[in-house]
């Protein structure tokens, strides 16, 4: 009697510890672990990865309903910072499957970005309130809708963000006020999530710089851009994608 409680002490410790290490391996318990490793904390679950303000501001998080997991939150000296896994329902219906995006958002502490929309042109939040933009590059044109409502926003084409545009067609960028939010339109492999949040990363520190460029000569901000008119804020505009379309850049890997 003996020997058998010992086999099935020995079995359940052998199940525990199974479960124990197929619990480690999940998503959650892999991001939670970046998490920590990044010096950010993690959160299975949050309503917002915005404040409330910000988030009626995006059109990205005005469209559909989004359910937000393995919330990653970090702060520096320009911006508080998440990565989540954002489940986004299109529908009210139950047998309607989400769409799974990793999100990257950033909200400025100081500063504000000029407002300006990037989305490939089949994705579900292409359409926009914004004017409609072309950069005359066909390999940005025939993938992408730019929305860009003021002069200011054609600046945050930089040549690096033009390179990124021309060799890849799953970029989603939105920036309004101090707020910014980024996906490649797709849910991050755990091995790639990592490389993702770098990719995010290198991209708000490239527009950080073009706020204080912006900052510095102060151009104007107000006027509205509108694709079938020629007034003068809509001609310097397309000077300053001209200028920028025109500069040499290395194209990023």
């Amino acid at each position: 009697m003996i020997w058998y409680m010992n086999i099935i002490i020995v079995l359940l410790i052998l199940a525990c510890g199974a479960g124990l290490i197929a619990t480690a391996r999940t998503r959650a318990a892999q991001i939670a672990r970046m998490a920590k490793m990044n010096g950010c904390r993690y959160d299975r679950e949050k309503d917002s990865v915005t404040t409330e303000q910000t988030a009626g501001r995006l059109e990205f998080f005005t469209l559909y309903f989004h359910q937000y997991q393995n919330v990653c939150t970090c702060s520096d000296k320009f911006a508080f910072i998440r990565v989540a896994d954002d489940n986004i329902y299109k529908d009210d219906d139950p047998k309607t499957k989400p769409i799974a995006f990793t999100i990257f958002t950033a909200e400025l502490k100081k500063r504000q970005f000029p407002a300006l929309k990037i989305a490939p042109i089949d994705s579900p939040f292409a359409p926009s309130q914004y004017a409609l933009m072309k950069t005359n590059i066909p390999q940005i044109d025939s993938r992408y809708r730019i929305h860009a409502p003021t002069p200011a926003s054609a600046l945050v084409l930089t040549p690096y963000i033009i390179g990124l545009l021309k060799t890849r067609d799953n970029i989603y960028l939105e920036l309004n006020d101090n707020a910014l939010v980024y996906h490649e339109n797709a849910q991050m492999p755990l091995a790639h999530f990592q490389q993702f949040r770098f990719r995010a990363l290198q991209l708000l520190h490239e527009l950080e710089n073009v706020i204080v460029r912006l900052d510095e000569s102060n151009p104007s901000t107000t006027a509205t851009l509108t694709p079938n008119t020629k007034d003068p804020a809509e001609m310097r505009a397309e000077a300053m994608i001209q200028a920028l379309c025109s500069t040499h850049y290395k194209t990023p890997a």
